[in-house]
C-alpha cells in the first residue's frame, strides 16, 4: 500500500479495575440505511499516569453504532500501552496501562475516539453515502529500540475523512523487535501513531508502517452501492509467559472491504496484555498481534480480534 468534524459530545464509562472476564455477545451487522450518518466523537478521560494499574474508557455514539476509534493524549506523560481497542455496540472501548513508574503521580487528560453511525443529521455529521470511495494508505516510519517513544502519522487524500488506522511491522522488515503500541488517533487529515521497540538497545530501529482508512469522493475503491457494515471475528490463544499471537481476521463477502479492526481478552487475565500491531493487511483484512506478559500462574487468556467491514 502506498502512500471529520470532532464533537466533545459523548458518554464516559471510566473504571481503574479490569471488568469481570467472561464470553462476549458477538456484534450484529449495521444496514447503512437505518444509520446513515457519520461522525466522529471525543470525550476527554481524566487519568493518572500512577504505574501497572488498568484504565479503562468508552466513547460512545448517541443512538448510534461505533464502528472504529481510538485515543491519544491531551496533557501530560505517560508510558502508556494499549491493552485492548474494541467496538462494543454504541461505545468503542479502549483499556490502558502506564508501564512506567513515575516519580511522582501526575495528572493525564486523554481523549478517547469514535467513528460513529447515527440515524440522524447532526452539525458535524456527513452521509455515508456521499463518501463514495475508500482508500488504504500508509507509509513507512523507523521505531528505535530501547523502549524510546515514537511517533507516525498517515495522512488522507486531500478532502477525504478519516474514519480509522494501525499501525504493524513493515512487511519486508526482518529484524528483532518487540513493538507495543502506545497510542492511535485521528487527527483532522490523518491518523496519528505512538509506539516503543523493547528489543536491545543495541538492536537497529524496527521498521514499521503507520496506516489510515480514509472515505471521500475522488481516491481508492468505489463502494457506491455497499449497504451492510459488520463485525468479522476470530479467537486467539495467547500463551502467558511473553507468548505471542499474530493473525489476520478477513472480511468474508467477495468484495467486501475492511473499515477498521480491534482486540479484547474475553477469557483469562486480561491486565498482563499489551497490543503490538493493528494494522490493514489488505483492503479486505485486518492483523493484529498481542503479547501476554503475565506469568505461567496467571494463566492463557483468550483474545478476540475484530476486522469491521463494509459490503454490498
Amino acid at each position: 500500500m502506498k502512500s471529520t468534524g470532532t464533537s466533545l459530545i459523548a458518554a464516559l464509562c471510566l473504571a481503574a479495575t479490569a471488568a469481570p472476564s467472561g464470553a462476549q455477545t458477538a456484534q450484529q451487522p449495521v444496514e447503512i440505511a437505518q444509520l446513515p450518518y457519520i461522525e466522529i466523537f471525543s470525550p476527554t478521560f481524566f487519568w493518572n499516569d500512577e504505574a501497572d494499574t488498568v484504565r479503562t474508557g468508552a466513547s460512545t455514539c448517541p443512538k448510534g453504532r461505533a464502528i472504529a476509534g481510538g485515543v491519544g493524549i491531551l496533557q501530560g506523560k505517560a508510558a502508556l500501552r494499549m491493552i485492548e481497542s474494541y467496538p462494543d455496540g454504541e461505545s468503542w472501548v479502549v483499556r490502558m496501562v502506564n508501564r512506567q513508574k513515575p516519580e511522582s503521580v501526575k495528572s493525564l487528560q486523554v481523549r478517547g475516539y469514535a467513528l460513529c453511525m447515527l440515524p440522524a443529521a447532526r452539525k458535524a455529521s456527513k452521509l455515508l453515502a456521499q463518501q463514495a470511495r475508500i482508500a488504504h494508505v500508509s507509509t513507512k516510519f523507523n521505531v528505535p529500540a530501547g523502549f524510546a517513544s515514537t511517533a507516525g502519522r498517515q495522512t488522507c487524500p486531500q478532502g477525504s475523512l478519516v474514519v480509522s488506522g494501525g499501525f504493524g511491522l513493515d512487511p519486508d522488515f526482518r529484524g528483532p523487535n518487540s513493538l507495543r503500541l502506545e497510542l492511535s488517533y485521528p487527527d483532522p487529515n490523518g491518523w496519528n501513531i505512538s509506539a516503543v521497540n523493547g528489543a536491545a538497545a543495541a538492536s537497529p530501529a524496527a521498521e514499521a508502517r503507520a496506516y489510515a482508512v480514509c472515505l471521500g469522493t475522488k481516491d481508492g475503491a468505489d463502494i457506491r452501492g455497499y449497504q451492510t457494515v459488520y463485525f468479522a471475528e476470530a479467537d486467539v490463544l495467547v500463551k502467558a509467559e511473553n507468548g505471542v499471537a499474530r493473525q489476520s481476521v478477513s472480511c468474508r463477502d467477495p468484495g467486501a472491504y475492511v473499515i477498521s479492526g480491534g482486540m479484547r481478552s474475553v477469557r483469562g487475565q486480561r491486565a498482563s496484555l499489551e497490543m503490538q500491531e493493528s494494522f490493514p493487511d489488505s483492503p479486505s483484512s485486518w492483523t493484529v498481534a498481542v503479547t501476554n506478559r503475565g506469568e505461567k500462574r496467571d494463566g492463557d487468556v483468550t483474545a478476540r480480534l475484530y476486522a469491521v467491514c463494509i459490503k454490498k
